[in-house]
């Protein structure tokens, strides 16, 4: 059974030695980090526990960098590169054994690579003790040495073997409790930079920690220290740098900035170009932080060009540095990312004005947190001594730099007097952006104007601006300015008519929807520099046609995603190169909008977002998108909004094949249409005919009434008292009857009676003189004879008296006398339906009943039945 094991375990290393060699090592154009340019001869992760042999000799006048990462190397010594031949050993400038776990670096281990530069020990397990004294001796040309993530902790750093590289320059190292640099590091004379990795140890900061550094010329020092530096940091540590130029300091997580301006006193009377200090907040906040007079002392006597005191959870600057050596030399100062809730009105004022030097100014996200930056500093602004405020009656921009009296506006500036913020001369950026100012409020009657000469870079982004109150950017070699986020939507149209050299203007989420004084499109005449413009996420419908007349030549991108526009908004810019028109309500590309698209020969549209409706009422708009595909740059993410699954060309009609049927099925369904629409007018004309002819009557009334509201004669309320008693309507063959009889024998007994022959006049509509009669008369009388059922006009007659009747609420004012025995069957159809409102009386068939018919007429004709 040992013997199968033996034998297996044999096969086994075979097989992997098969792969190893079947898997070798690569080259590839490398620079190592002192800038030798050569190859790299990567022979990482492949277990490897010598140096493999196959290097073709093409490589051997060329530089190499041989990578050994994560392989299996346990002792590093002079044997371990005896098989590299010496043509390609005194080639190698760099070595990487990176994640080798190692136990041992014996003496003199690296001297065949005489050349070598750069040196990564980083992650081998190594400790104090197994670093030899002679580990780095005879490297004339060793820089770099990285020994980051070793294990030091427990006996320290390998001082002796490393004040052996008298050439080292740049360091990497582990920082641990108790750590600090023996005067064994001050043989380290050329050692210019030092980066610390720091543990799961916190450590304290002591006046000796690095003081075998002192003869370093370190200039840059990287002190990230978050989480891990105790707050006795003491005033010293910086005395061991003696030609520091520059310094980031972080020992937040335990600390706050407190802590590190107590570790400035080393720094004070020296010429520096930054000092960053960014990060600085305790895990648990116990007291706010306030820069005063006392605990900035040693901070103002420091000459740095840069200042960064970002993200330090400041509340408040107590005090003015404008006359510290600070303040005479800074010319970046950044300040952002704190939570400043206070600031002298004066203070601020001398950021924006005072300072003989500053460059840059970054105030921005000081509202991080919902805090009123500047709470009180609207309250004081006008109360301020020393600000460079002009309160002017009358001043109207000239020249650019000057201003004049102008006494035609002085009635105007009376009631708008102007306020002028005169920005330093050396300024030239200024970020503002998330603060909070106090709201001005209808008290405040001043226009507010910002003047500067140099100012090329003005960010004011989620700030309540006070826009409506915002006269001119008086700003000649302003290049950038960014307002998004600001409630502008009473902005002056004359704001940017002093900034001529802008480049790129930035409105988005600012209410912008060019009406009101906005709607003239004149917001941009004039600026014939102007590049780029973003005016997305505002309440833009329509933009003024003449908004960027001016910039025909000039403007490059324009950002109008996320408003309302349902075309494209402009035309003739002929070095426009991006148009963002995404998230908008565009559903289709009108004629108007494809002249406007085909005008910007240079553009680029998208488009994604928008209803693009795919229907074949709209073909003419897709095939112009289909034939000029190249003017979009996502129509692979524009979607037909009858399927959001599946982007435009997607969409099997951008095929040519696919597109022709997709034409013709368009072409039917347009036959169709025109077809379905043609036959609803053909019946609808033939249902209207038959309807006017079956209710002719009505429409003839309908008529005669709007005619009578136009004439101003038409009754609109009817009273107890008539011209007649009764209005007689008869057929024209029952004259003599209706004449000569029931009119004479009515009238004989007192009553009124009105007759068409009569009354009426020649020449005029019978219909509406019928009606006129009616309306003066308190009863109709109709005479139902043979003939008058034979008589077309007598049941016009009806249904118009019917009607009438009905309309004025007169229903029992019918009666219908019926002769020749005809029976109620036989009655006009109108007549029947409302029958049971009407009061019918019989012609008696003898005469010694005529009596009692006659006197039945008058009682049904008098006024009190």
């Amino acid at each position: 059974m040992l013997f199968s094991f033996v034998l297996s375990f044999h096969i086994w290393s075979a097989a992997f030695a098969r792969i190893e060699s079947a898997n070798p090592c690569t080259f590839s154009p490398y620079t190592d980090g002192c800038g030798n340019h050569g190859w790299l001869w990567n022979c990482s992760h492949r277990s490897l526990t010598k140096i493999p042999q196959d290097i073709p000799i093409k490589y051997k006048d060329y530089f190499l960098s041989l990578d050994l990462s994560w392989n299996k190397f346990r002792e590093i010594s002079i044997s371990t590169f005896q098989n590299v031949q010496p043509y390609l050993s005194s080639h190698i400038t760099g070595l990487n054994l990176h994640g080798n776990d190692l136990t041992s670096i014996g003496n003199f281990s690296f001297q065949s690579l005489n050349r070598l530069c750069e040196l990564d020990l980083s992650k081998c397990s190594l400790s104090k003790t197994e670093l030899t004294r002679q580990a780095f001796v005879n490297l004339p040309y060793l820089k770099i040495l990285r020994l980051h993530f070793n294990y030091f902790q427990a006996k320290g750093y390998p001082d002796v073997s490393l004040s052996k590289i008298f050439t080292l320059e740049t360091l990497t190292i582990d920082v641990f409790d108790g750590f600090h640099f023996s005067s064994l590091f001050r043989n380290l004379t050329r050692l210019k930079n030092i980066k610390f990795f720091t543990g799961k140890s916190r450590f304290h900061l002591m006046n000796f920690t690095f003081s075998g550094l002192s003869q370093s010329p370190i200039s840059y020092l990287d002190l990230n220290f978050r989480y891990s530096v105790y707050c006795d940091v003491s005033e010293d540590i910086f005395c061991s740098f003696p030609v520091l130029k520059g310094v980031n300091i972080s020992f937040g997580g335990l600390c706050d900035f407190n802590t590190v301006l107590r570790s400035l006193k080393c720094l004070q009377n020296r010429s520096m170009e930054y000092i960053g200090a960014h990060g600085n907040i305790p895990r648990f906040v116990t007291s706010p932080v306030f820069l005063t007079w006392e605990n900035c002392q040693y901070l103002n006597q420091i000459c740095s060009k840069k200042v960064d005191l970002s993200n330090n959870r400041i509340a408040g600057i107590m005090y003015s540095p404008l006359k510290t050596v600070m303040g005479k030399c800074m010319e970046y100062f950044d300040i952002s990312r704190n939570r400043i809730e206070f600031i002298n009105a004066t203070y601020l004022m001398n950021f924006l004005t005072g300072y003989p030097n500053l460059h840059v100014l970054n105030s921005s996200f000081n509202n991080d947190y919902g805090n009123d930056f500047m709470s009180s500093v609207s309250g004081n602004l006008c109360k301020s001594n020393g600000l460079n405020i002009f309160f002017n009656r009358s001043l109207i921009y000239e020249n650019q730099t000057k201003f004049n009296y102008r006494s035609s506006f002085q009635k105007y500036l009376e009631n708008n007097p102007l306020l002028t913020i005169i920005f330093s001369k050396k300024l030239k950026v200024l970020d503002f952006s998330k603060n909070h100012f106090l709201p001005l409020g209808p008290s405040f009657r001043f226009n507010i104007s910002l003047s500067a000469t140099s100012l090329a870079e003005l960010y004011f982004v989620h700030n309540n601006l006070p826009c409506q109150y915002m006269s001119s950017f008086q700003m000649s070699s302003l290049k950038i300015l960014d307002i998004s986020r600001n409630r502008c939507n009473e902005m002056n149209s004359r704001l940017l008519k002093f900034t001529l050299n802008l480049r790129t203007f930035s409105a988005s989420g600012s209410e912008l929807n060019f009406t009101g004084r906005l709607s003239e499109g004149t917001i941009f005449r004039e600026l014939k520099k102007l590049e780029e413009v973003d005016l997305s996420s505002n309440d833009i419908y329509v933009l003024p046609p003449t908004t960027f007349v001016d910039q025909k030549y000039s403007l490059k991108y324009l950002n109008l995603d996320n408003n309302w526009l349902s075309s494209v908004p402009v035309s003739q810019l002929q070095n426009l190169h991006l148009l963002y028109l995404r998230y908008n309500k565009i559903t289709f590309f009108s004629e108007s909008a494809i002249k406007n698209a085909m005008s910007l020969t240079n553009v680029i549209l998208f488009i994604k977002g928008n209803p693009i409706n795919c229907e074949c009422t709209h073909f003419s708009s897709l095939k112009w998108v289909r034939e000029n595909q190249d003017k979009f740059g996502d129509l692979n993410e524009t979607y037909c909004i009858d399927n959001k699954e599946m982007s435009i060309t997607s969409y099997s009609f951008f095929q040519e094949a696919s597109f022709v049927q997709f034409e013709l099925r368009c072409q039917t369904k347009e036959w169709l249409i025109a077809s379905s629409i043609m036959l609803f007018l053909v019946i609808a004309v033939a249902l209207v005919s038959l309807v006017v002819k079956r209710y002719r009557v009505h429409v003839d009334y309908i008529i005669l009434r709007l005619r009578s509201r136009w004439r101003g004669v038409m009754r609109t309320r009817y009273s107890q008292s008539f011209q007649f008693d009764a209005f007689v309507t008869y057929a024209e063959e029952d004259y003599n009857l209706a004449c000569h009889t029931i009119s004479h024998v009515l009238s004989n007994r007192g009553l009124k009676i009105s007759l068409p022959d009569k009354d009426f006049l020649p020449g005029l509509s019978k219909v509406e003189q019928m009606l006129q009669c009616i309306d003066d008369s308190r009863k109709v009388v109709f005479v139902v004879t043979e003939k008058f059922l034979e008589n077309g006009w007598s049941s016009y007659t009806v249904q118009m008296v019917v009607t009438h009747a009905f309309h004025n609420k007169r229903e029992q004012s019918i009666i219908v006398i019926i002769k020749d025995d005809i029976p109620i069957e036989r009655m006009p159809r109108d007549l029947k339906f409302v029958w049971w409102s009407i009061v019918s009386i019989r012609w008696p068939n003898c005469e010694e009943n005529m009596d009692s018919f006659w006197e039945e007429i008058t009682g049904a004709l008098l006024p009190n039945t």
